[in-house]
């Protein structure tokens, strides 16, 4: 499952990630974080509500996740992705990457990353400090 709605605890994910028993010499982990960005003068962004198609988002991520693996020289593999309402400095989205050495897992985090922004259904309405709302 790729999808929460509960917040994302990067204790409890690194606990339960598969660090590879000694073979892998990398974990590189990214975390994408809602930011309280000024989108006209005076007004901020206070949260973004993720919404998403989500048996297709799922379907989507898990064909993300096995081409990663087939492209590159890497283990173990997490993604997570908030859907729902994530405020200000919360966690919206994390990768985690295990390798035998950092280069191939840098190339296989920013490979995930950017099939995930362009490949799964999720939508992002940003909730602003006036109480008006954007989609993305």
């Amino acid at each position: 499952m790729y999808l929460t709605k509960e917040k994302i605890n990067l204790d409890e994910i690194l606990r339960g990630f598969d660090f590879g028993s000694g073979k892998n010499g990398s974990v590189i982990i990214f975390t994408g974080i809602v930011r309280g960005d000024e989108v006209k003068s005076g007004e901020f962004v206070e949260s973004i509500f993720y919404d998403a198609y989500e048996q297709m988002a799922e379907r989507e991520i898990e064909k993300i996740k096995n081409e990663a693996r087939s492209k590159f020289p890497i283990d173990g593999i997490l993604i997570r992705h908030r859907i729902g309402n994530v405020g200000v400095g919360e966690i919206s989205f994390v990768v985690v990457v295990s390798s035998a050495h950092r280069e191939e897992g840098f190339r296989a985090i920013q490979f995930i990353i950017d099939e995930v922004k362009s490949k799964v259904p999720i939508w992002k309405k940003e909730i602003l400090s006036n109480g008006k709302t954007i989609w993305r």
